[in-house]
C-alpha cells in the first residue's frame, strides 16, 4: 500500500472556513452552542506565525510526510526562499521517532533530513510513477534552502531520471481486456478506501493511476472530481465532474458533487441547477438514490432527502457511505441520536471510517455525552494520528470535563501538525492560563 502514499496529505494545514466560524463560537470564553460536524471540503488559509515556544513531543514519520507535502504544495504555489525557511523554522528541530539509517552522515542528523532520505528510498524502490511529486521536489531543491532542500532536489531528479529511462507501457505486451478491467476496478476500490480514511493525496494518486488505464471512464473522472473537491481544488473538481457528465449525462452523483463544487465557489445559480437536475432524475441504483438525497438536502427538502436514503438503504443496507450520508442529514437537522445510530451502522460496516468517527464524536458532544465523544475522537486518532481537527476537538472536549492538562497535550499535538495555526495557539494559551489559575 505504501506505493500509493507518495503524495501524502498536502491539505494538512488548510483550515476549513466553515469549521473555523463554528469553532470561534465554541471558544470557552463564549460557550459553544454545538459541536461542529466536520465538512468534507477545505480551503487554504493565510499563515500567521504563532508563539515561539513550540511543542517538543517528537513527530512520527507519518506526520513528517504530511508536513513535507504541505511544504511541497507551498513551493508549487510560489513560496519564496524566505517563506520556505520560515516554514522549516516553525516546524522546529524535534526528532522523529523510529528513524533508522546507518548510512546517514553525522552532519545530516536533523530528524527531517533523516526522514526525507528514508522517504526517498521508498519512492525510488516503488514501481509507481511519481513525476508530479518529483517535479515539486526538484523545485524545492532549486530554492537552495539548506540541506533538506538539497536532498529533496537530489531525490526528485533521480525520480525524473528513472522515469525518463523507463520503457513506455505501450512498448510492452498489451494486457488482456480482463486484466485491464481488473486493474481499473482495483484502482477505483482503492481510491474509495483512501477517501473513507481521508487520505486525499493518496486517493488522488490512485485515481490518476486509474486514468492512465481509462482516461474517459466516468467513474474515474468522478473520483478525480470528488477528491479534488475534498482537497479544496474546486475549479479542478468542476472540470473533472463536467468531463464525467459529458461521458454519462445522467450521472446523478456527479451532478450532485458538481453542484457542491459550484456552491463552494459561490456560483449558487449553477449549483442550484445541478441539484435540481439531480433531483429530477429517476435513480436506478441505491448509490443514485443517496446522491439524490444529498441534492434534496441542498435544496432544503429534508423529509424528501430522508425518504431517498431510506429507499436506498432498504435495498442496499451494506452501504457504509449511505449510512454515513444519512447520519449527516440527521446531524444537520440536529437530530443527534438518529445521527449517531446512522454513524454506528456505517462503522459496523467500515470500522476505520474516519469521517464517521469524527461526526459521531461531534454528535455525542452536542448531547453533552463528553466521555463518549472523547472515546470517538480517540478512535479517530488511532486511525489517523495526523488529524489536526481531531486533536483540536479532543482538546476542547477534554476541557468540558475540566481535564486541562490532557487538553493542553491535545492542543500541542495539533500544533505539531500545524505550528502556525492561530486557533490552536489561542486555545492552548487560554488553557494554560486556566491551569495556572486553578
Amino acid at each position: 500500500m505504501m506505493q500509493f502514499m507518495q503524495r501524502v496529505v498536502k491539505t494538512l494545514g488548510r483550515i476549513w472556513q466553515q469549521l473555523i466560524r463554528l469553532w470561534k463560537q465554541w471558544f470557552r470564553r463564549s460557550p459553544p452552542q454545538s459541536f461542529p460536524k466536520k465538512p468534507e471540503s477545505r480551503v487554504r488559509f493565510q499563515t500567521v506565525k504563532g508563539p515561539h515556544n513550540q511543542p517538543t513531543k517528537p513527530l512520527s514519520a507519518a506526520e513528517y510526510e504530511f508536513l513535507f507535502s504541505e511544504l511541497l504544495d507551498g513551493v508549487h504555489r510560489g513560496w519564496s526562499q524566505a517563506q520556505v525557511t520560515q516554514f522549516l523554522e516553525e516546524i522546529g528541530p524535534a526528532s522523529a521517532v523510529n528513524l533508522k539509517d546507518a548510512e546517514i552522515e553525522s552532519s545530516d542528523a536533523e530528524a527531517y533530513v533523516l526522514w526525507l532520505r528514508q522517504f526517498g528510498t521508498r519512492l525510488l524502490n516503488s514501481p509507481v510513477p511519481n513525476q508530479e511529486l518529483a517535479r515539486r521536489m526538484v523545485q524545492l531543491g532549486a530554492l537552495n534552502c539548506g540541506k533538506l532542500s538539497t536532498v529533496a532536489g537530489e531525490i526528485g531528479q533521480r525520480l525524473l531520471d528513472r522515469e525518463a529511462n523507463t520503457p513506455s507501457p505501450s512498448a510492452a505486451t498489451p494486457a488482456s481486456p480482463v486484466a485491464s478491467e481488473f486493474t481499473l476496478e482495483h484502482y477505483l476500490q482503492l481510491g474509495q478506501i483512501h477517501l473513507d480514511r481521508r487520505q486525499y493525496p493518496s486517493a488522488l494518486t490512485t485515481f490518476e493511476q486509474a486514468a492512465t488505464h481509462s482516461p474517459n471512464h466516468p467513474e474515474v473522472l468522478y473520483g478525480l472530481g470528488l477528491v479534488c473537491h475534498r482537497m479544496g481544488l474546486y475549479q479542478e473538481a468542476v472540470g473533472h465532474l463536467s468531463e464525467a457528465l459529458a461521458q454519462k449525462p445522467e450521472f446523478v452523483a456527479a451532478l450532485t458533487q458538481r453542484g457542491l463544487a459550484y456552491k463552494s465557489v459561490d456560483d449558487f445559480d449553477a449549483a442550484t441547477a445541478d441539484f435540481e437536475s439531480a433531483v429530477g432524475m429517476k435513480p436506478n441504483t441505491p448509490e443514485e438514490s443517496c446522491a439524490r438525497g444529498k441534492a434534496l438536502m441542498q435544496l432544503k427538502q429534508p423529509e424528501e432527502a430522508i425518504a431517498a436514503y431510506e429507499e436506498a438503504l432498504t435495498i442496499h443496507p451494506e452501504s457504509h457511505r449511505g449510512w454515513y450520508d444519512w447520519g449527516n442529514v440527521f446531524y444537520d437537522l440536529q437530530r443527534y441520536d438518529e445521527a449517531i445510530a446512522a454513524y454506528d451502522k456505517a462503522l459496523d460496516l467500515q470500522p476505520d471510517y474516519a469521517a464517521a468517527w469524527f461526526n459521531r464524536g461531534a454528535s455525542l458532544g452536542n448531547l453533552h455525552r463528553y466521555k463518549e465523544a472523547i472515546a470517538a475522537f480517540e478512535k479517530l486518532l488511532e486511525i489517523q494520528s495526523h488529524d489536526y481537527h481531531g486533536w483540536l476537538c479532543l482538546g476542547q472536549t477534554l476541557e468540558r470535563l475540566h481535564r486541562i492538562p490532557e487538553a493542553i497535550a491535545a492542543y500541542e499535538r495539533a500544533l505539531q501538525l500545524r505550528p502556525d495555526d492561530p486557533t490552536a495557539w489561542r486555545y492552548r494559551n487560554a488553557a494554560m492560563l486556566d491551569l495556572k489559575k486553578s
